[in-house]
């Protein structure tokens, strides 16, 4: 059919205009994107160092990280001295995140210790600069199931501590799941956190740990990113195990590795979190470093991936 010389001219005009509606749609989606990245700030847990706390902020400091979470070591090393471990920290260009805290139970007769002891804990933080308290239980039985109350119980318990870290120091309080705890898996993780109080308990989904009690990291950060304080990133390999002879599911065998060294969906868990226009923290972990090398060389590792393959700046 010819073309008349009106519809010539008013298809000649839309055309430049539709150029500029598609490049404004890109140019908004890289903008969102950029600034979903912007949001997320990255920080590196100290206990690949074990005691030696200045090397681990010296290292950490020279490959650009600005932020860590503490352990139990650099808690005893400064329990009396708050203000020298800020000042150490600052020296470094660094800032506290988040402190961990493992081992609480549901014992009833150790119940108003451990409580005064996280509260001790949560007032450290703040005198440091920090702004989390994380958590791990150690109330899984030792042998056979627990009771199903449990859950209810340390989430109770959970709650009590997270009320008094909140009100009286303004210290959030997260529960942190992990292998051999009460919450290892999913299903577990869940009945302790809809037993406890969400204006008082945050999540810090640990996607290496969840992947290895047979769980799914990406699922696991999408069911608690409106709730959760910061997520731990690491990567798992999981061995081949035999099946028990009484079949009950065989204990995994696993090692954590550096990001990008193991078979975890990574990339997966950041957009969730990105989709969700989560804005706060991002800690990379890895317990101990594997192959002989150093706990600075595993940290680089792990910061190549975080940039070249999830897009993240530190």
């Amino acid at each position: 059919m010819k073309t008349s010389r009106r519809q010539f001219l008013w298809q000649s005009a839309c055309l430049p205009l539709a150029s500029q509606s598609a490049l404004a749609t890109a140019s908004s989606l890289v903008a969102a994107e950029a600034n979903a990245q912007s949001a997320i700030q990255v920080g590196y847990h100290v206990s690949t160092w074990g005691e030696n706390l200045e090397q681990a902020l010296t290292d950490l400091a020279a490959l650009g990280f600005r932020g860590v979470q503490l352990d139990g070591n650099a808690y005893r090393k400064f329990a009396d001295r708050p203000a020298a471990c800020k000042e150490l920290l600052a020296a470094k260009n660094l800032t506290l995140i988040s402190l961990s805290a493992d081992g609480l139970t549901i014992r009833k007769e150790t119940e108003k210790q451990e409580i005064a002891e996280r509260i001790a804990l949560a007032k450290w933080v703040k005198e440091v600069g920090g702004q989390y308290l994380q958590v791990a239980d150690a109330a899984r039985a030792e042998r056979g199931a627990n009771a199903s109350d449990d859950y209810q119980k340390l989430g109770k318990r959970l709650s009590e501590i997270g009320k008094r870290t909140l009100n009286e120091h303004g210290i959030k309080l997260g529960y942190h799941n992990q292998m051999d705890s009460l919450g290892e898996r999913g299903d577990e993780v869940s009945r302790i956190l809809d037993a406890a109080d969400a204006k008082y308990v945050w999540a810090v989904p640990d996607v290496a740990q969840m992947f290895v009690a047979g769980g799914d990291p990406v699922k696991f950060v999408r069911d608690y990113v409106l709730r959760m304080a910061y997520p731990h990133f690491k990567d798992a390999l999981l061995q081949p195990v035999s099946a028990s002879l009484d079949g009950t599911r065989p204990r995994p065998k696993y090692s954590f590795v550096e990001l990008g060294q193991g078979k975890i969906n990574l990339s997966g868990a950041l957009q969730i979190m990105k989709d969700f226009r989560y804005q706060g923290w991002l800690i990379l972990e890895l317990e101990r470093t594997l192959a002989g090398r150093t706990p600075k060389e595993s940290a680089q590792i792990s910061k190549q991936y975080l940039t070249d393959r999830l897009r993240l700046t530190l």
